[in-house]
């Protein structure tokens, strides 16, 4: 009996919390990291007014980040080149810029791409991401469109670009 019960809360306790961590994003929240290619932070007062704003969390060591931003470097002039992206990575730039340069480097040196620096892990509790890579495609007006997650899923954001 107490192993049914201890069953029974376990998987009580599973679905609350599971149900508790749902995205509740609406618009750009507010947010500031470290500029990679530059001085100084970028905060989510520095975004264009008037584009789309694509804003990814990914890892230089995730294979799935390499296959997706791969795929944006390769579909970037088609789907992109209106879109302002802001890649964060909790890594800083000596690791980032010579994964961006093979993979996807396009992003890299572009006026219309931000990277940053999450040097303080602050990402997870404003973006509340659930997986690396996790992008978050706003509209012009700083409106959530669309979240999606994975090197398989990041490639359906191209159905939602303007």
């Amino acid at each position: 009996m107490k192993t049914k019960l201890t069953a029974l809360l376990i998987f009580f306790c599973s679905v609350f919390s599971f149900a508790q961590t749902e995205n509740t994003l609406k618009t750009i929240p507010e947010f500031s990291f470290v500029k990679m290619q530059s001085d100084g932070i970028f905060n989510s007062k520095d975004i264009k007014k008037g584009k789309q704003t694509l804003i990814a969390l990914f890892s230089p060591t995730c294979i799935h980040c390499q296959l997706a931003l791969n795929h944006f470097n390769n579909n970037y002039d088609e789907h992109l080149k209106n879109t302002q992206v802001i890649l964060v990575s909790e890594y800083e730039a000596k690791d980032v810029l010579p994964f961006l340069k093979q993979h996807a480097p396009k992003f890299v040196d572009n006026k219309n791409v931000e990277l940053l620096y999450d040097s303080n892990y602050e990402f997870g509790p404003i973006f509340q991401p659930t997986s690396i890579p996790t992008f978050y495609l706003f509209d012009k007006d700083k409106n959530l469109i669309t979240i999606k997650k994975g090197s398989v899923e990041a490639n359906q954001i191209f159905n939602y670009l303007k």
